[in-house]
């Protein structure tokens, strides 16, 4: 069954005090459209975590407290697209190992991947980089 898509999009300021707020946000708006029963906790969560740590990184990384980001979250056909999107440098995802616990960095890409069912990046021709998560809903899910 197709469902219509329910979409958010947000442009926030590169502030790294914000990246809670868009976690919690995301989380509110996946709670609100999907419904399967005691799962939507842990899926809300997951997807709550991934934003975060991908927003964190967009803002540290791509923007550098100077600019802003995009986020879009699109829930389509029992899938849950997430674009970060910011005017950055790069990122390379080919090599996403287990990070160290010792030290303080490389978690949040490590994260991402374990609780999203895929991952990619690429950089427009105007400059923007666009990361993008995917998470597929259980079959008994339903999106209203």
């Amino acid at each position: 069954m197709h469902t219509k898509p329910s979409v958010m999009e947000l442009t926030v300021p590169g502030n790294i005090k914000l990246v809670s707020a868009l976690g919690e946000t995301a989380e509110l708006f996946v709670k609100s459209i999907v419904r399967n029963g005691g799962e939507i906790q842990d899926l809300a969560f997951k997807i709550n975590l991934a934003l975060t740590e991908a927003a964190s990184n967009a803002i540290f990384y791509g923007c550098k407290n100077s600019e802003h980001i995009r986020i879009k979250i699109e829930l389509d056909n029992n899938t849950i697209n997430i674009e970060v999107i910011d005017k950055g440098g790069g990122l390379e995802l080919s090599d996403i190992q287990k990070p160290d616990p010792f030290d303080e960095r490389g978690r949040g890409l490590y994260i991402i991947k374990q609780f999203m069912d895929s991952i990619d990046y690429h950089q427009n021709p105007d400059g923007e980089c666009v990361f993008t998560m995917k998470k597929y809903i259980t079959t008994n899910s339903q999106i209203i």
